[in-house]
């Protein structure tokens, strides 16, 4: 009788076993994709899709809402309708350090990593990075710029997307339309 016992265990082990085996394949087989074009710009500014596709996740749609108010500009990406994204350039006083902006962002903090002569603070969550306008911008204030995520990313992802934005967001008007206000 224990003979038997223990074959029919052994049988329904097996069975569990396969069954979890193919409900593992299944679900391997069926992960989440990303349907949505990755943009090439952030709510205007020009930037290159490989930096800004680590920072999304998958999805079907993708939107952004643009918002701006005096020294600010936002921009907030959603997908699927959740803002999973958003970045802003602030004017600050022309002393104003990285550690001081990373202070008061969302998703990092002044003690996270930096990098760029110290122009950069970055995590898995956020950035902060100083916008290197032209001379002809005013000498009384700096531009920053910000990100953060609604999830995790590689620390190494933000850092390379926040440094490509400043240098992009340096090349567009922001300099001279959030300098002078």
């Amino acid at each position: 009788m224990d003979n038997i016992s223990r074959g029919g265990v052994r049988s329904a082990v097996s069975l569990l076993g396969a069954a979890l085996l193919v409900g593992l394949t299944t679900s391997c087989s069926s992960s989440p994709t990303r349907e949505y074009a990755v943009p090439g710009d952030v709510c205007g500014t020009k930037v290159t899709g490989s930096l800004l596709a680590p920072l999304l996740p998958t999805g079907k749609k993708i939107s952004a809402q643009p918002t701006s108010a005096v020294g600010v500009k936002r921009c907030r990406l959603l997908v699927d309708g959740k803002v999973v994204f958003s970045s802003s350039v602030e004017k600050h006083g022309a002393n104003t350090t990285a550690n001081d902006v990373a202070a008061s962002a969302y998703g990092v903090d002044p003690t996270d990593a930096s990098s760029d002569r110290g122009h950069v603070v970055y995590s898995r969550t956020g950035a902060v990075g100083l916008v290197e306008c032209p001379e002809s911008s005013s000498a009384h204030s700096t531009l920053w710029a910000t990100v953060r995520t609604s999830h995790d990313v590689k620390a190494s992802a933000m850092r390379r997307f926040i440094e490509g934005y400043a240098t992009a967001l340096a090349k567009s008007d922001a300099c001279r339309t959030l300098s002078t206000q």
